[in-house]
């Protein structure tokens, strides 16, 4: 059998979806290609020129074959082409949205479509999607029944998401497997020797639902018993300037903001991290954690994890035991938690080894990849790529 895969990824690969990249290019039995509709507008993670194309490379031919694809569901001939010589055995769309737009491409291909849901795309409520989401995630809704029929497996990653997948989207129960995301042990490992106490690391989004303002306002309590902790910023996004500024205010100059950062850059201020909080929230519209990959990768550096009782966070942090979980927006809660790791080593160290032992045990991505493979085998068994049951000549380029 061909163990070649097709992933549909709409902007392949922003920096933040390393757990998309590790589901690609880390795999021992498959090899897969990528096709995107355009490049990511920001920082994105190098991927093999010769594994990806995209649809949308510039001008306004672009942005018609891109509007053909994801409204018409007209897939080009040259990529028709393209993908028909990888012949690959299934499609796999990572997100939602990405999985209705890839539809006629697994119909025009002959086989079998995987997607994943991996948050945002589950978790948001219908009628925040129709006000405030992208053109893709509308259309998702309009396709999402055809979607439930067509897909021959769903994945997700976590219990909280399964649910949301099942009983709120529709998604038959049967098609709905859980893959959690998996770290990679040797790459995010331990320099205890690094360590700086008072060290607090955020590493997320600058967006209301990360938390950011609850931690800052946390520390402002956290500093009257220890007034030289301090702050790593790492992420950014459309709020910024008013976190830049409240951080200013709360903690002077002990707060540092570094932007978004490569992966590399992520580990080398782990390794120097005490603690590491993320305090991630629900929003009204529904947008909320599924997992939480920063908290597992902190874990593996034996980093121990405070952060908001939310969404799938809870099956990740375990309470009491490789971090702490105040209850939503509980910023004493959070304060308390935080001064209590800063104030025993002990307790930070046994958490930290705690966490570390949870990701091996539960995260590791060599054993989420093998089980993400095994899937890919129970779907393509028996299956070969069909002939596309229309002409070429419907998709000129």
């Amino acid at each position: 059998m061909n163990h070649t895969i097709l992933v549909y990824r709409n902007q392949p690969l922003p920096i933040s979806e390393t757990f998309v990249y590790n589901q690609c290019f880390r795999l021992k039995r498959y090899q897969v290609y990528v096709l995107g509709s355009k490049w990511p507008r920001g920082s994105a993670i190098p991927l093999p020129p010769d594994r990806v194309r995209v649809l949308n490379t510039g001008g306004r031919d672009g942005l018609w074959r891109e509007f053909r694809c994801k409204v018409l569901g007209q897939i080009s001939s040259d990529i028709l082409h393209w993908a028909q010589a990888l012949q690959p055995v299934l499609l796999h769309a990572h997100f939602g949205p990405d999985g209705a737009i890839a539809m006629p491409l697994a119909k025009a291909l002959g086989i079998p479509l995987i997607v994943s849901f991996h948050g945002t795309d589950a978790t948001m409520k219908d009628s925040s999607v129709w006000r405030h989401s992208h053109m893709a995630h509308r259309l998702y809704l309009l396709r999402r029944r055809r979607l439930a029929q067509v897909a021959s497996r769903v994945i997700v990653q976590s219990d909280f998401l399964r649910r949301i997948v099942i009983e709120r989207h529709g998604f038959p129960e049967e098609k709905v497997v859980m893959i959690r995301h998996g770290v990679d042990l040797d790459l995010f490992q331990p320099h205890v020797a690094q360590r700086e106490w008072g060290h607090i690391l955020y590493v997320g989004r600058l967006v209301e639902r990360k938390g950011l303002h609850y931690l800052l306002v946390a520390l402002g309590k956290v500093k009257e018993r220890f007034p030289t902790v301090r702050l790593t910023v790492i992420g950014d996004g459309p709020m910024r300037g008013r976190y830049e500024a409240l951080a200013r205010q709360i903690l002077g100059d002990r707060c540092t903001f570094l932007g978004a950062q490569p992966q590399q850059v992520v580990r080398e201020y782990m390794a120097k991290a005490y603690v590491f909080c993320m305090p991630s929230v629900t929003m009204p519209s529904g947008e909320a954690e599924t997992l939480g990959m920063v908290f597992l990768e902190a874990m593996a550096m034996r980093v121990p994890p405070v952060s908001f009782r939310s969404g799938g966070i809870p099956e990740v942090i375990l309470h009491g035991k490789t971090g702490f979980l105040a209850e939503e927006r509980d910023v004493d809660g959070l304060a308390h938690y935080l001064t209590l790791l800063l104030e025993s080593l002990d307790l930070r160290n046994h958490m930290g080894e705690a966490g570390r032992r949870w990701v091996e045990q539960e995260f590791n991505l060599e054993i989420q990849n093998a089980k993400l493979e095994l899937l890919y085998d129970e779907v393509c068994v028996n299956i070969s790529p069909k002939k596309p049951p229309f002409p070429l000549e419907m998709f000129p380029g």
